[in-house]
């Protein structure tokens, strides 16, 4: 396996892997959407409330706020020794006391929630709660706890993840020349992937694969058939887009061990089975 990391930034990565199946590409990202822990508000008790919004709204929107996560840190409830009854392994303290002492409505945010832990906090300060009136009050008690996404979307590690295959284009210039529409299919890309700068023939851009979509249209409507569009075996294009719950290297090394404890757990299985029969 070859990666190739084409952009990297706290909120987003791109790479490209070679030589890696389908299979094996489809597995990472499902493991990533659905199976890594992370923190998110579980628990709400609601002491006062003054604003115009329901108790179970504020509690909703409490459990999709993104928390940052130490994976080392805690446990998730079924495996820790309280049995999921809640102690400093597993489950985190946040709490939120605000009251309005000006005379135009104040907005509460995710910075107001207290964290007893200060490596388990709201990932933006900004994100709004609830609004509340002059000399009303906001009194919150929560608990965060480890989870998976495949029981609740609150406890995604990240917002979005894709993969698609790398792009390969041939592009005869030559049969341009005789082109009568000025190469009027490449023109209409949605992608811009030809450069006309020239003013004679078009040029293919050299980094035309990191956009490409594999639409085909130019293949399929040039008149002169010099457009031909395929992709690589076995590489593909991962994008990730995280809200900064986790870094993503963490991600990246849990999704692989996750991925051998399976492979363990089936061998285990299959073994089993084979002595039963």
């Amino acid at each position: 396996m070859d990666i190739e990391v084409l952009e990297k930034s706290d909120h987003k990565l791109v790479f490209v892997v070679e030589n890696i199946s389908m299979e094996m590409a489809n597995a990472v990202r499902r493991i990533i959407m659905s199976e890594i822990p992370v923190m998110a508000i579980d628990e709400v008790i609601i002491l006062k409330n003054d604003s115009p919004l329901y108790d179970e709204i504020i509690a909703h929107r409490l459990g999709m706020i993104p928390l940052t996560t130490d994976l080392d840190a805690y446990k998730l409830p079924r495996d820790c020794d309280c049995g999921g009854y809640g102690c400093a392994l597993c489950q985190v303290s946040l709490t939120c006391e605000v009251t309005n002492t000006t005379n135009t409505p104040l907005e509460v945010y995710s910075g107001d929630l207290k964290s007893n832990d200060p490596q388990i906090i709201p990932v933006n300060p900004k994100i709004p709660i609830v609004k509340i009136d002059k000399n009303n009050q906001l009194i919150i008690e929560a608990y965060a706890i480890l989870g998976k996404s495949e029981d609740h979307v609150k406890w995604q590690p990240v917002s979005n993840i894709f993969y698609r295959f790398y792009p390969e284009i041939e592009f005869d210039e030559g049969k341009c020349n005789k082109c009568p529409d000025k190469c009027v299919v490449s023109r209409m890309c949605p992608e811009r992937l030809y450069d006309f700068s020239s003013g004679k023939t078009p040029k293919l851009l050299e980094d035309y694969w990191k956009t490409c979509t594999l639409c085909k249209s130019c293949e399929r409507d040039c008149p002169e058939k010099a457009i031909k569009v395929e992709y690589r075996d076995n590489t593909y294009i991962f994008s990730i887009e995280s809200d900064g719950v986790l870094p993503f290297n963490t991600i990246l090394e849990k999704v692989f061990t996750i991925f051998l404890e399976k492979i363990d757990e089936f061998v285990e299985r299959l073994d089993a089975l084979e002595l039963e029969s």
